[in-house]
């Protein structure tokens, strides 16, 4: 896998951010159901990474252990080593692009997480908020449950 040179702005790493700001809140079930629209705009619209780089992060992430949300940060990491070329620049605009991908992959859902259950901590006496959790118990033990077998 080869690198590619390519040139960055400043617009470009703030699109980067947004978009993967924008893909977390769309994907359902965790980050990895938004592959295809990643590889369009990573691989196809920018032309930031090649299809190599693209499937390698994606595999190597995968194969890891530990989450596997970590393929988005290989992909920020190897659209920064494109932009910087080798050397100590490749290196920061490659931690650049893996903290921007990281952070917009992340930022969205955990904001979300966090504002619901302020809400519900607030609105923890009203009857539809006690009816969910009362309904959700189960289910979240039954999956706990399946997940250990």
């Amino acid at each position: 896998m080869t690198a590619m040179q390519i040139t960055m702005a400043w617009p470009d790493w703030l699109a980067l951010l947004l978009q993967f700001m924008l893909l977390s809140m769309m994907s359902v079930s965790g980050a990895i159901t938004a592959v295809p629209d990643m590889h369009r705009y990573l691989v196809v619209q920018q032309g930031w990474l090649s299809d190599a780089q693209f499937s390698s992060s994606v595999a190597i992430a995968q194969a890891a252990p530990g989450p596997n949300v970590l393929f988005v940060a290989l992909m920020g990491w190897n659209v920064g080593l494109n932009a910087g070329g080798a050397g100590t620049g490749g290196w920061a605009l490659g931690l650049l692009g893996a903290a921007l991908c990281m952070l917009g992959t992340m930022l969205p859902s955990a904001t979300l997480t966090w504002l619901a259950t302020r809400w519900a901590q607030r609105n923890r006496e009203r009857r539809g908020v006690r009816a969910f959790k009362q309904g959700m118990a189960p289910i979240v033990i039954g999956l706990v449950m399946a997940t250990a077998w």
